[in-house]
């Protein structure tokens, strides 16, 4: 029998992701090598490896047996390749990093901007961040804010940012009692879906606590954040680093109160896990806060 080595790396990114359109994606082959690939695999083996029905692609009994054995050794086959082609000088590969658009375009652009020119076989995919501490299986790389989770993933601190409480002049003035008396709970709040649990001290006292307010609005990111908030529809805990000069309008609140800020890091699995292209774009992330 005729071994042919890409077609075991295509069923392990198809096991892997659970799908033959993510594998497709991940590997750049177009859908229908992928699946070709896949058929020509079990009439060589003569094995179903795959269970299909309309909504799911899951492994059979068999095709559990050959990735549990399999994924390991293609996945270093594949490092180690990358390696050496990163020795000649060739980085290639496909990334996905997961963050948000503002601090991307604020912190990591220019890195990955002469990465991309510098390597012409490489290429990055962003995604939107929808989680603040989770890196998912279709996520090599992810940049992460907050109290990060026990995990065998390795993380590394990038930058610590400020916060504070933000709220139009408006809404400052109708609920100027409410600020004034630290009543957090009870006014309407505009919260991100990545919105880290973080704690607030009281300026003079130094006594420490955690609020549960009642979210009028969740958006997805900070543009939206800012908008909601200028129209007045909620007070919202702000990056620093998201203001621009066209935001005067609005106002800090509860200046009482101080927001401990929140570390952003980076996301990623263990070294030996990692294609050279992946760990080129972590050393050029991290180099952008050195």
């Amino acid at each position: 029998m005729k071994i042919q080595l890409d077609d075991y790396y295509v069923f392990c990114q198809v096991a892997k992701y659970g799908s033959m359109k993510r594998a497709s994606e991940k590997t750049r082959l177009p859908l229908s090598t992928v699946s070709r690939r896949i058929v020509s695999l079990e009439e060589n083996l003569g094995l179903q490896l795959f269970i299909r029905n309309k909504n799911k692609l899951s492994l059979s009994n068999e095709g559990a047996k050959y990735y549990q054995k399999l994924a390991n050794i293609v996945e270093e086959l594949a490092n180690t390749v990358d390696e050496l082609n990163d020795d000649s000088g060739l980085l290639s590969g496909h990334i996905v990093i997961s963050t948000t658009k503002l601090f991307y375009a604020r912190y990591i652009h220019p890195a990955i901007l002469t990465l991309l020119k510098d390597n012409p076989k490489l290429s990055v995919e962003l995604k939107h961040s929808v989680n603040s501490t989770a890196l998912t299986d279709d996520v090599d790389i992810a940049v992460v804010n907050g109290e990060l989770p026990e995990s065998n993933l390795i993380a590394r601190k990038l930058i610590e940012l400020e916060l504070a409480f933000f709220a139009s002049e408006a809404f400052s003035l109708q609920y100027k009692d409410a600020i004034n008396n630290a009543e957090f709970n009870n006014l309407p709040y505009i919260s991100t879906l990545s919105h880290p649990s973080l704690p607030i001290t009281h300026k003079s006292t130094d006594e420490q606590f955690k609020i549960q307010p009642s979210c009028k609005l969740t958006v997805m990111d900070a543009e939206m954040l800012l908008s909601a908030t200028k129209e007045g529809l909620g007070y919202a805990i702000i990056p620093l680093y998201a203001l621009q000069p066209a935001d005067s309008a609005l106002v800090k609140i509860f200046n009482d109160y101080q927001l401990a800020p929140v570390p952003f890091s980076l996301l990623y699995r263990s070294r030996q896990l990692q294609s050279a292209a992946q760990r080129a774009v972590v050393d050029a992330i991290v180099s952008a806060f050195k």
